[in-house]
This record gives C-alpha cells, structure tokens and sequence, in this order.
C-alpha cells in the first residue's frame, strides 16, 4: 500500500500543476475560503456553429500541427462525415472521427464530433462521451480563453446528462470541477460535497478533493483524501479519475 501511495502522491502533484493556472480554492472542513485573481475576466468567445468547417478550424487551433499522414487521414474521415446520406452512416463516420483525434491527442476535435453524435442520438452514453471529452480538452487547455469556453460546453452537455440522470456521479465531479477556473468555484466544491454525501467513497470526487487540496497547500487534507481512495482500492493508483 505504501508503494500505490507514492504512485499516487506523484499522479496528484503532476495533475496540480496544471491547476496552478486557476483560481485558487481553500478546502476545510467547516468553510471554504476562495481566492480569485482580480484580472480575471470571463471569456465571451463562442464557438462558432454555423457549418462543421467552421467549427472544426476553431477546435483545431492547437500549438502543434498534425502530420502529413495523420491529415490525410482526418480529411478523408470528414470527407465521410460530411457526405453522409443517413445518420447512422454520419455517426459511424463520426465515431472513426473521435477515435483519430483521441489518439492524436486533439480533445476538443474529438468532442465537438461526439457532440455531433448526441445530438443525432442524445442518449446519455453519448452526451457522457462528448462531455467527457469536453473535460478531458477543458485539463488539457492551457490558454485562459479555451479553457473557459471548454469548461461552458463540458458543463452544458454535463447538465443535459444530468436531467436524464441524477444519480450520474462522474457527470456530476467532472462538472464540479469545471467551476473552479469560473467566478463562482464554490459551486463546484458544493457539487463534490454532494456528491461524497451520496457515495462517502466515491474515488473520482475523492480524487479531486484531494487534488484541491494541494492547491491550496493544505497537504495533510490530501494524504486524507488518497488513503481513503488506497484503502478502499489499493490497486487504483490514479483515483479512477476519467
């Protein structure tokens, strides 16, 4: 046990880093003392909708370019998207679509086509798959604008979710989480609160309490929060945080 602890001390101080960007969040047990940056402005940029062109230059505005390969690749895949006669014929091109940009690393790309696909077919297995990908953009994001643009859509199809589903706790964590770069960042720590009241040991919302709580230097509430999740399964080294 004492080794998945190391593992998972080194995991959470790798994934505070990039937290350090965002406003900076107190967590103890009876308040919660907030801290924001008072230059922080929100960001009124909005992905454009008009065409699947448009929409695509904006989520593919990344600091690396694809290869030559890889580009090939995608045009021919959206060449099927976008020709598609019937939409279960555009959903499985889409699904190819989402399973290139993932491996490319290219999260927000991935996540505009899963949104494709919810709302061809808005089950909540598909609007989890695009809000999730919206979240795994939104960690990844390193430009203040971005990021907050992809926080709104993780937390819009997150909501749509949630009205199917109440009870969907990752929905609700990977929602949680999304506020704490907003104004209002207490949302989100009421939201993991809740979301402990209803399951005490749910990893993922351990996980990222414990990850607040480096942010805010309160260490010892974090070593908490990880052994809970290591007593509990001492196999999950990363907290089951997806």
């Amino acid at each position: 046990m004492q080794k998945s602890f190391i593992i998972i001390i080194v995991i959470a101080f790798g994934l505070v880093g990039g937290l350090y960007s965002l406003p900076k969040v107190v967590v103890s047990d009876e308040k919660r003392t907030l801290e924001q940056s008072s230059n922080e402005a929100p960001a009124t940029a909005n992905r454009d909708k008009a065409t699947a062109s448009k929409t695509e230059e904006s989520a593919e505005s990344h600091g690396a370019t694809l290869s030559v390969e890889q580009q090939r690749v995608i045009a021919q895949l959206k060449g099927s998207y976008l020709n598609g006669s019937t939409a279960k014929v555009k959903m499985k091109a889409a699904d190819e679509l989402i399973a290139k940009f993932v491996e490319y690393t290219r999260f927000d790309s991935a996540a505009y086509y899963a949104e494709e696909v919810a709302k061809i077919e808005p089950s909540e297995t598909n609007l989890m798959k695009a809000g999730n990908l919206y979240y795994e953009a939104f960690t990844y994001s390193l430009q203040a604008e971005k990021t907050t643009v992809l926080g709104e859509k993780a937390r819009e199809i997150f909501t749509k979710v949630l009205a199917k589903n109440p009870e969907n706790l990752l929905a609700k964590t990977n929602m949680a989480m999304t506020y704490v770069s907003t104004s209002t960042p207490m949302q989100g720590i009421t939201m993991l609160r809740e979301v402990i009241a209803k399951e005490p040991d749910y990893e993922p919302a351990l996980f990222s309490l414990g990850i607040l709580s480096i942010r805010s230097n309160q260490f010892g509430k974090a070593v908490d929060r990880f052994k809970q999740i290591l007593k509990n399964n001492p196999s999950n080294s990363k907290a089951a945080l997806n």
